[in-house]
């Protein structure tokens, strides 16, 4: 059975669907069983890219399958079938599709710029989202690693239970509170 790695991101010029891609395509070069599932809507521009790239690799249409949108609802659908989710943008406030990605219980394989390291902190494998030799890298370790994909999932998981809505709330009207306080 292929490895499954999961991409959920809108296809954009700062999501680098298309470095994944490049990785993915020489990890099965090496002779790695991997299926990348690409989920989200697509920038046009992004999309052409990402076609383009696609469009250099034979076969890639057998390994690589771009899903486009998918209704919220049946998203954890997807992750329930993948290994591996991989998150390599470049520009984020808080990545809420990592977040949901961890919480999925997914080791994650990262982009190490933005907020994604301090969203995921030591539950991931990190690589510069513009090097296809690096993600390739991230990918490879935790692809062979069994222990280090069970070590990540696990605290990638537990790491996600500290972001929910009701926390935000609280600790945001608990500071509207204190800045009320000066105003008195």
């Amino acid at each position: 059975r292929p490895f499954r790695l999961i991409y959920v991101s809108p296809i954009d010029q700062y999501k680098h669907q298309w470095h994944v891609v490049e990785a993915v395509s020489l990890l099965r070069e090496e002779g790695l069983p991997l299926v990348l599932d690409l989920v989200g809507p697509a920038y046009p521009p992004a999309l052409l890219r990402l076609k383009l790239t696609l469009g250099r690799h034979a076969n890639s249409s057998d390994y690589i399958n771009y899903l486009g949108s998918i209704p919220y609802d049946q998203l954890h659908q997807q992750y329930e079938k993948a290994d591996l989710g991989i998150f390599a943008s470049s520009c984020e406030n808080l990545p809420i599709t990592l977040i949901e990605t961890m919480a999925a219980g997914l080791p994650i394989a990262c982009s190490h710029r933005g907020s994604m390291p301090e969203v995921l902190r030591e539950s991931g494998v990190y690589f510069d989202p513009e090097k296809p030799d690096e993600i390739a890298q991230a990918l490879r370790s935790l692809i062979v690693g069994k222990k280090l994909r069970e070590t990540k999932s696990i605290s990638s998981h537990k790491l996600a239970q500290e972001y929910s809505w009701k926390q935000c709330a609280n600790q945001t009207f608990a500071f509207l509170s204190e800045i009320a306080k000066d105003f008195k």
